[in-house]
């Protein structure tokens, strides 16, 4: 074997000077992930794969190096093997996977990372019936050399590999959680989550299965979209099988809640693969499966003692807080120990000191370990932290809008206060006097209300918007309006809305509803001094008045005598000094020989201060409401 490795490299490092590097064996496990996204019948296609990146090499300008930048994913009908689909993703980005004891993965050079590369697709509901469903597949060759469970590791490919269901039934596949950067100490327990989620809510069953090897060599190292009839599975080693997978007293095993446990007694590199099949009402409705390595290694059995969990300087198992208020956790610390905390039994990347702020509702711990010496780590107990109810604070009030010259009182949970709270208030950023459960309002903007009290957890918080609302009605100051006729007052409304209302007053006189915003009047009386009130939604008032009053009707006589003897001297038209606009007077030949803007004076019979002759001049005597035609007749 050895020597066949030996010859492989050597052909490897022959054909590096003429052709990009193909060769997979920095991928060390990775699967598959399907999800709707957008209209119905859009997906998107994820691959991820976990490299060892000690192997792994970075494509550029001079090197093509193997770490592929794109990756085809094949679709097939299960029920006949038919191709269906080619789906190319694109790679997106690396994540760094943390282990939680740094001084034995510095001592065996592991260097683990997670490689995401992402597609989208569009199926064809109506082409994606079949009740058997459909599978995915990506193919890759070849594995690293030194897996130790299974037989020629670096001539076998590895298939990642999912199913899902005809459209008809609306699914998205489990997702596995990400992994810990772990490996197994020899002859001791070991764990590890291997669980998945599924947002669809359906259930999860978990099983050990033998990796696919697939129909990719070393000589042709990328699948290709040819229906096969199988994929070839690897071939276990002499004396592993699956029930055996890594050996030892305690076989790699996997339960319900898709936990792995083991306790090995043999070193090396072990291959396995986690398969994950949802049920949807008892039937099986898709499946993914995760390809993984785990490294058994010779671990001292210098220990650490257990780390504690403590907060303020005491020990603590359940802590409570407030979201926008985190807490610290820590253990003792010294330069001899190496830390790493962990959520829900997986690593927090970057939380490797001896504290931690707590943002987070879940299960705390602290695996603890030696800084220099690979040895056994322990972990803390677990810690359950959970979200703290606030405090009750709601802000109540009649209203929400100011109006002019207006107040509002904004309430505290009713006006009524418990012993031992502190009661807050701000307009905005800025903190505000009064301290009571009342507060009196006369300016617009956004009112906090904070209480706390004598116990740490979450203080209450509450917020109302104030606004204030500015608009007015203007009539004119004075209406006239013939007498037995009737008129129409307008009001300009600033701002103007459909949702004002409206009241006028008193009612006599008043033809048209009290609530209409134009009011029609015929005047009963000679003054009249009629109210207009205007409401908005949120209840502001404004009001104006308008004096209305009765004119008489107009006289204008047929003729008159301009000779001077004081008796009907002057075109004198009657009631008209408060109705009439304008005056103008012709003569024969159209001449305009008399006018006047409104009507201060009557003619007088001359033109340029000369008398006219007798006759008839035709006028025009224009009104608010009319223009006057006719002739007068000057009598000598």
């Amino acid at each position: 074997m050895l020597k066949g490795l030996r010859f492989r490299l050597l052909l490897f490092a022959v054909l590096g000077w003429f052709t990009p590097l193909t060769y997979a064996n920095h991928i060390v496990g990775g699967e598959l992930q399907m999800k709707p996204a957008g209209p119905r019948g859009q997906f998107e296609i994820s691959l991820i794969q976990f490299w060892d990146q000690n192997n792994l090499i970075i494509p550029t300008a001079d090197n093509g190096g193997n770490r592929d930048e794109r990756a085809d994913l094949y679709i097939y009908q299960k029920s006949n093997r038919r191709y269906k689909a080619t789906v190319r993703l694109a790679y997106l980005s690396t994540e760094q996977i943390t282990y939680q004891n740094r001084a034995c993965a510095s001592s065996r050079s592991l260097n683990t990372s997670i490689g995401y590369y992402k597609g989208s697709i569009y199926l064809d509901p109506a082409d994606y019936s079949d009740p058997g469903g459909y599978y995915i597949v990506w193919e890759r060759c070849c594995r690293n050399d030194d897996i130790n469970n299974i037989k020629e590791p670096g001539d076998n490919g590895m298939v990642f590999y999912l199913e899902f269901p005809p459209l008809s039934i609306p699914n998205s596949s489990p997702e596995f959680v990400a992994p810990n950067g772990s490996y197994i100490c020899a002859n001791k327990a070991f764990s590890m989550g291997m669980s998945a989620t599924d947002v669809d809510g359906d259930e999860l069953r978990y099983s050990l299965v033998t990796p696919m090897r697939g129909t990719t060599t070393p000589g042709v190292t990328t699948g290709d979209s040819i229906s096969k009839s199988v994929y070839p599975l690897i071939t276990w080693s002499n004396g592993v099988s699956l029930s055996n997978v890594i050996p030892g007293p305690k076989p790699l095993h996997i339960d319900a809640a898709g936990k792995l446990t083991v306790t090995a007694n043999a070193l090396g590199l072990y291959v396995f693969t986690v398969q994950c099949e949802e049920f949807r009402n008892g039937k099986r409705i898709g499946l993914v499966r995760r390809d993984f390595q785990l490294l058994v290694i010779d671990c001292s059995d210098d220990q650490p003692e257990p780390p504690v969990i403590k907060m303020d300087g005491n020990d603590v198992s359940e802590v409570s807080f407030c979201p926008e208020a985190p807490v610290e956790l820590h253990t003792d610390s010294a330069t001899d120990w190496s830390y790493q905390w962990q959520l829900n039994g997986l690593n927090i990347p970057g939380a490797t000191g001896a504290s931690i702020m707590v943002q987070d509702s879940g299960n705390y711990s602290v695996v603890k370990s030696y800084t220099r010496k690979c040895s056994r780590d322990t972990a803390s107990s677990i810690v359950h932290a959970t979200f703290t109810n606030p405090l009750p604070a709601v802000i109540s009030a009649k209203k929400q809008m100011l109006c002019a010259n207006d107040s509002i009182v904004l309430l505290a949970n009713g006006g009524v206060t418990t012993p031992g709270e502190h009661l807050s208030w701000y307009n905005g950023a800025v903190l505000l006097e009064p301290k009571g459960p009342g507060l009196a309002v006369k300016e617009p903007g956004t009112y906090i209300l904070t209480i706390d009290d004598e116990i740490p957890g979450c203080a209450g918080k509450d917020t109302m918007e104030i606004g204030r609302e500015e608009f007015s009605v203007a009539l004119p100051e004075k209406k006239g309006i013939p007498e037995g006729t009737n008129g129409t007052v307008i009001p300009l409304l600033s701002p103007e809305a459909l949702t004002y209302a409206y009241a006028w007053s008193p009612p006599d006189g008043l033809l048209s509803p009290a609530s209409e915003k134009v009011a029609t009047i015929t005047p009963v009386q000679p003054e009249q001094l009629y109210h207009l009130r205007v409401t908005s939604l949120s209840g502001c008032v404004t009001e104006d008045s308008v004096l209305v009053y009765m004119i008489k009707p107009l006289f204008i006589p047929s003729s008159f005598t301009p000779n001077g003897d004081g008796h009907n001297d002057t075109f004198q038209v009657f009631n008209g000094k408060e109705r009439i606009e304008q005056m103008r007077i012709y003569n024969r030949w159209g001449e305009l020989i008399f006018q006047s803007r409104g009507y201060d004076q009557a003619w007088d019979g001359t033109y340029k201060n000369s008398p006219v002759p007798a006759g008839s001049y035709p006028y025009i005597i224009k009104t608010p409401e009319h223009e006057i035609t006719g002739t007068v007749l000057i009598l000598k």
